[in-house]
């Protein structure tokens, strides 16, 4: 499996009840070692309403065929072999709009 920073994996970390989509944020040191297992990602939700402030909004140009959104103010752990169903990568204009939520957030 070749995994990449800002691809969206499927997988239920701890204390989720179903498998979720998230957006890998790891880098690519990372990703591809395999004694590292830990990775890092922001979890996916269908849009209900709008959109929080913390949210980036992803679209069908991120490969979700409805309203769906990033949150951004926390960072999941989860091990990288339970990663399956790819469904492709984060558009390089949500990418951007990601890395300024995660300033904001995290103060950088």
């Amino acid at each position: 499996m070749s995994l990449r920073q800002w691809q969206i994996w499927k997988c239920r970390p701890p204390g989720f009840e179903r498998d979720h989509w998230f957006v890998l944020l790891s880098g690519q040191e990372r990703l591809d070692h395999p004694q590292r297992l830990q990775v890092n990602g922001l979890a996916c939700y269908k849009l209900q309403g709008d959109p929080k402030r913390l949210d980036v909004r992803l679209n069908g140009a991120d490969g979700f065929d409805g309203p769906t959104v990033c949150q951004c103010d926390f960072i999941f752990a989860f091990d990288k072999n339970h990663l399956h169903s790819c469904l492709g990568s984060v558009s390089w204009e949500r990418q951007q709009a990601i890395k300024s939520k995660l300033k904001e957030v995290l103060r950088f």
